[in-house]
């Protein structure tokens, strides 16, 4: 067997209270999570670390954030691009600053992680691991960052 070669991609579920952080891509129209794939020279660091990176590129350098530094789940994730990767979610609370986002989406909006129906919004593996994180929502919630 011919051993596979897929990129990494941090995902971030940005919660305040019980409201999660849904972004939406501008290229799909499909919904998105902030965070985004390793760079070539990120394998090394801390996850926490590159997380960081990608949520100031995509969300603005004023938003304030706590995060869990252990990841929640790994979960398939082909990216609209073609990209096979290896998703790996984490869980943050929101603390503040203003939201400004990158060309990469245009629209954000807080739902409530128990009622909002993710069906309507994201995409194939993305919307198994936003499934999951639903569904096994009141476990997580004890990972997040106390308030």
């Amino acid at each position: 067997m011919t051993p596979g070669f897929f990129q990494i991609s941090l995902k971030l579920f940005l919660m305040r209270g019980d409201e999660l952080l849904i972004l939406r891509d501008r290229a799909s129209k499909y919904g998105d999570l902030p965070g985004g794939r390793l760079g070539e020279t990120e394998i090394y660091l801390p996850f926490p670390e590159s997380l960081g990176r990608e949520i100031r590129e995509e969300l603005g350098e004023s938003v304030r954030y706590s995060l869990n530094p252990e990841p929640l789940f790994v979960f398939p994730h082909k990216m609209i691009a073609g990209h096979e990767a290896l998703g790996i979610a984490f869980i943050g609370r929101y603390e503040g600053g203003e939201i400004e986002l990158s060309e990469e989406h245009d629209q954000m909006k807080w739902e409530n992680v128990r009622s909002f129906d993710p069906r309507s919004v994201f995409f194939a593996h993305l919307l198994d691991a936003v499934l999951r994180f639903q569904s096994e929502f009141d476990l997580i919630r004890r990972k997040a960052p106390a308030e």
